[in-house]
């Protein structure tokens, strides 16, 4: 059976070409043609659907498979990595699962941070140079959007921001990658829908949505899991001197959630980056992470990741 292509060539993020304008940046693929198709699809009710398969190449750990209209794929870059300047011919949204990284455009330059969504729209040429600590993203690229019609404004938009929820999806959509059973293809276009809906619901359409005050970061800091602090509503409000009931009311309106079902995110999302890159015994995590006992944390998880704890895992450490 011939090779088949890697549509993420050359340990890019995207399928894309060279910038034409910019003829003293590097290559955009040194060792892959970023605009090789793979030729084998199975031909499905609603699109194509292709098993994940990994790869490493130039560096870089890739998982990558296909689901209806998305090709959806994980990278994994190391320490210190530079990505070359390319230009992508289709609009993809990316989670930074782990690390961090800075992409650099013409006009501007993002810090990406873990916990971070973002949209890149076709044609916006970019490079991207990656932390000390590498960096692992979670990718969804709408290969076809003429199967998706109305697709919002916000993919053909630079954009970029903190979402919690967008970084749970991620991280099912890594797992689904790693598990990659018969059903894959099916829970993973599931996600992918609903990570682009999340987005899409952050757009800011005229008028502008009201900026946050500024308590709010406060109270969002002082709910940081790696604080093994889990303030109550009344303390929270009292420690950035609002009311609880107003609190709790702005925190919903700009969250789209309660404070406690933020907390409780946030605390499942740090226990899946623990479990993920320790051996660390369920049940300890389960305390550390502010659990009262292990089958708590387990039906939460669930509910939130799709996995039970071990089952999460298993998927996120394969080898």
């Amino acid at each position: 059976m011939p090779r088949r292509a890697r549509r993420f060539g050359g340990c890019l993020a995207a399928k894309g070409r060279q910038p034409r304008a910019r003829a003293a940046q590097p290559r955009a693929a040194e060792g892959g043609n970023p605009n090789f198709r793979r030729e084998v699809h199975v031909e499905t009710g609603v699109g194509h659907a292709r098993a994940p398969e990994s790869y490493v190449e130039n560096g870089v750990s890739a998982r990558e498979g296909e689901a209806g209209p998305f090709l959806i794929g994980e990278l994994e870059f190391p320490s210190g990595y530079r990505q070359p300047w390319f230009e992508p011919e289709h609009p993809y949204v990316g989670v930074v699962l782990d690390g961090a990284l800075e992409k650099q455009f013409a006009r501007t330059s993002w810090t990406l941070e873990t916990g971070t969504v973002f949209t890149i729209p076709p044609g916006a040429s970019h490079s991207a140079r990656f932390s000390t600590t590498g960096a692992r993203v979670a990718l969804v690229w709408i290969d076809s959007a003429a199967a998706l019609p109305g697709l919002p404004r916000r993919f053909f938009k630079l954009h970029h921001h903190r979402h919690g929820g967008a970084e749970a999806i991620g991280r099912r959509l890594s797992a689904e990658l790693a598990l990659g059973d018969r059903a894959w293809s099916l829970a993973a276009e599931g996600l992918a829908l609903g990570l682009l809906a999340l987005v899409a619901r952050t757009d800011p359409s005229p008028p502008e949505r009201e900026h946050p005050p500024a308590w709010l970061a406060t109270a969002e800091e002082l709910l940081d899991p790696d604080s093994r602090e889990h303030p109550t509503l009344a303390g929270l409000a009292d420690e950035v001197g609002v009311h609880p009931a107003h609190l709790a009311r702005v925190f919903r309106k700009h969250h789209g959630m309660s404070v406690g079902e933020y907390a409780r995110m946030l605390r499942i999302e740090w226990a899946a980056r623990r479990l993920a890159g320790s051996d660390t015994p369920i049940g300890l995590v389960a305390f550390e992470a502010g659990f009262c006992d292990q089958s708590h944390f387990t039906r939460a998880f669930k509910n939130h990741t799709g996995l039970t704890p071990a089952r999460y895992r298993q998927a996120a450490r394969p080898d």
